[in-house]
């Protein structure tokens, strides 16, 4: 049975994953930082990459990527921004922060391809930075209250910003790393393939 989704977004089937709005937290997400609890200790995750040492291959093409100009960059972010969970607004420190963050997103993604708010029927590949380890989709940002810039997995950044509080619960239950794609290619960054299992099973 497929998870909630907003109505003007085919739904699919299968652990895809839910977003949107959605009730407020439950009791055990307000006495937490949803922030930290998703993304974790990055250090930790990195030492449980290299024990598993997995290399990976991707469907991508990097030929047939066709980048965003600043005004479809800007165009995108405005209409994902307002799809967001009040979760982003909560614990990003500012409004430009969460808009730098969707601005990156933007960039690493082909100009015809919407992981959002496109459906679930194809892939959407991720152009930007690879992890060298395991070859999953990043970015580079500075997380809720830190100061210094780290590597976040794009997965878990689209699933913090839009997943509903169901989905969230679920994927905060799972191990701090990438999480696992349906469509079993880890390139691709379509919200609605991302899967509640472990990348390790």
């Amino acid at each position: 049975q497929a998870w909630c989704a907003l109505p003007s977004r085919p739904q699919s089937t299968g652990q895809a994953l839910g977003f949107g709005h959605a009730a407020m937290f439950s009791c055990r997400m307000c006495s937490e930082n949803p922030f930290n609890a998703m993304f974790g200790e990055q250090g930790k995750a990195d030492k449980e990459k290299k024990k598993k040492d997995k290399r990976r291959t991707s469907k991508r093409n990097e030929g047939s990527f066709h980048p965003r100009t600043d005004d479809e960059v800007a165009s995108a972010v405005s209409r994902w921004i307002r799809h967001a969970h009040p979760r982003a607004n909560d614990f990003f420190t500012s409004k430009q922060q969460l808009h730098d963050v969707l601005t990156q997103l933007a960039k690493g993604i082909d100009r015809e391809d919407d992981p959002i708010l496109g459906g679930d029927e194809k892939c959407v590949y991720w152009y930007g930075d690879v992890t060298k380890e395991d070859l999953q989709a990043a970015i580079r940002m500075v997380k809720p209250g830190e100061n210094a810039e780290s590597v976040t997995y794009v997965n878990r950044v689209l699933a913090f910003i839009f997943a509903t509080d169901e989905s969230f619960d679920k994927l905060m239950k799972l191990p701090k790393e990438p999480f696992k794609m349906s469509c079993g290619d880890q390139l691709c960054v379509n919200l609605s393939h991302i899967s509640v299992e472990t990348t390790s099973s």
